[in-house]
């Protein structure tokens, strides 16, 4: 159990006020997020684990002092990153993420009924019990037979899964510590091999306004693979600035070209057919970022 003295990033005010603090060094930005409560902190083998409940967001995993996801907004992240992908493949049957230990893009993808297999690749297992615990109950998805949870190295496990899976989804952590792996040039070779002959990923690529270099590098090391390469933007308010970047990448379908009818919206509360389209629609700094090089 880690010293509650010794959280990272978390600082009381003059009042006693407790606040998780975001220090972003791109972009000259302190962002300070309002606590209730804090409900859970332990290191585990690979990093340190909080749940505390906020003013603003309602409870917020934290990750080495990062904020992650929240109660009140995840919904926004875990749709973009999984419908989208899902839904420019014609026809998944067997689906995995990478990350994602809190399990809220699996429950998305258990909206499709002709999905065969969710696998869940994530590291810590400590992350998917707390989240079990605080954030996500098993109910949610113990009962789908589809859902499978795999505690292990995503980069040694896709290795071992070639040409097996319709659909990719990597939400891999910050280019830095042990995620920086899943930023390499080799990951983004496994992950093509891991894909059926006309499969689909979706990666969470950063923001297009302080994550620049990783946003381009995503960009460039998938068209070095993938005919069909295409950034999308979200608005997601935990994060610092606010917006964010996922790129698709696609053996063969291209999502512009999607059957929207398939999209299961009925109960989002963010991707509906207009947004799903809209999120491709880039600004021109955004526009320079990911073309600048391309012939």
């Amino acid at each position: 159990m880690t010293d509650r003295n010794s959280l990272s990033r978390y600082k009381k005010d003059d009042n006693g006020v407790l606040w998780i603090w975001n220090y972003v060094a791109n972009a000259r930005l302190k962002a300070g997020y309002k606590i209730k409560t804090l409900l859970h902190y332990e290191q585990s083998p690979f990093q340190e684990i909080s749940i505390v409940d906020t003013k603003g967001f309602g409870k917020m995993l934290i990750l080495d002092g990062t904020p992650q996801i929240s109660t009140n907004e995840g919904f926004i992240y875990n749709e973009m990153i999984s419908h989208i992908p899902i839904v420019t493949h014609p026809d998944p049957k067997k689906v995995a993420m990478i990350g994602g230990g809190d399990c809220g893009p699996a429950r998305e993808a258990m909206k499709y009924a002709g999905i065969e297999q969710i696998d869940v690749v994530e590291i810590d297992q400590r992350v998917t019990e707390v989240c079990r615990m605080w954030l996500t109950p098993s109910s949610y998805y113990e009962n789908d037979q589809r859902f499978h949870m795999i505690h292990r190295d995503g980069l040694d496990w896709i290795q071992e899964n070639k040409g097996s899976y319709d659909v990719l989804i990597i939400d891999r952590p910050d280019p830095a510590g042990p995620g920086a792996k899943l930023f390499k040039p080799d990951f983004y070779q496994y992950v093509y091999d891991c894909l059926t002959n006309d499969g689909v990923v979706a990666f969470q690529s950063g923001s297009p306004y302080y994550n620049i270099s990783t946003l381009k590098n995503t960009v460039k090391n998938l068209r070095d693979l993938f005919p069909i390469v295409r950034p999308y933007l979200v608005s997601i308010p935990i994060f610092p600035c606010g917006i964010w970047s996922f790129t698709i990448a696609s053996k063969k379908w291209d999502p512009l070209q999607a059957d929207l009818n398939k999209l299961q919206h009925k109960d989002t509360q963010y991707i509906d057919p207009e947004i799903f389209l809209a999120s491709f629609v880039l600004p021109k700094y955004v526009k320079n970022i990911v073309d600048e090089g391309t012939p």
